[in-house]
């Protein structure tokens, strides 16, 4: 098992220590959108291609397999039977291994055609890499997460030129605050700075 792997799952155990089973139970019992303690691809700061033959949809490189606290649209059960892309705070998350990173805001005339891949299903290939297969949206003002902010308006004019898994700003801020009871001391969502 990855070293990388491992410490998100223990990170996970000992932030999450205080969730039981009667907690997740209680916040998927009202309907929509499910809070699952489980295994999970994350597409929030995927790069994607458009499918050629499919412009409909892209294949968005996504990371994971991830373990933990994911929210999404489908059930807990058909996520445990099919790898499945949900939204989580990984990204946001600083660890030993790696930065937290920022939400990019493509708008105004950045804002191209993006990727939606919440409940999108994904593979796990031979090499460890995880696709997904997601649904192309129209062009609008969207939110992805980044490792390094753009610098200056050109710099966010080309990060935005690309074809990104995200979602737009309500979307991302509703994950968000669902998952927020659940953690002692959520992750800040921290945006880049609009240069």
């Amino acid at each position: 098992m990855d070293s990388g792997f491992r410490f998100a799952s223990i990170l996970t155990s000992v932030v999450l220590a205080g969730v039981s089973a009667l907690t997740l139970a209680r916040a998927n019992s009202s309907g929509g959108q499910q809070i699952c303690d489980g295994r999970y691809a994350l597409c929030s700061s995927a790069a994607c291609s458009i499918d050629a033959k499919d412009p409909q949809h892209a294949t968005c490189r996504c990371e994971g397999p991830l373990d933990g606290l994911n929210i999404g649209d489908s059930t807990c059960q058909s996520r445990a039977a099919t790898l499945t892309s949900t939204f989580s705070v990984w990204d946001l998350t600083r660890t030993a291994k790696k930065a937290a990173k920022h939400s990019l805001a493509c708008t105004g005339e950045d804002a191209g055609v993006w990727a939606f891949c919440l409940d999108a299903p994904c593979a796990v290939h031979a090499d460890g890499s995880v696709t997904c297969h997601c649904t192309m949206s129209e062009a609008s003002d969207y939110y992805t997460f980044t490792d390094a902010c753009p610098a200056d308006a050109k710099a966010r004019h080309a990060a935005c030129g690309r074809v990104w898994s995200a979602a737009l700003q309500a979307e991302l801020l509703s994950g968000y605050s669902q998952l927020w009871s659940f953690y002692a001391d959520i992750p800040k969502l921290e945006y880049c700075p609009v240069r």
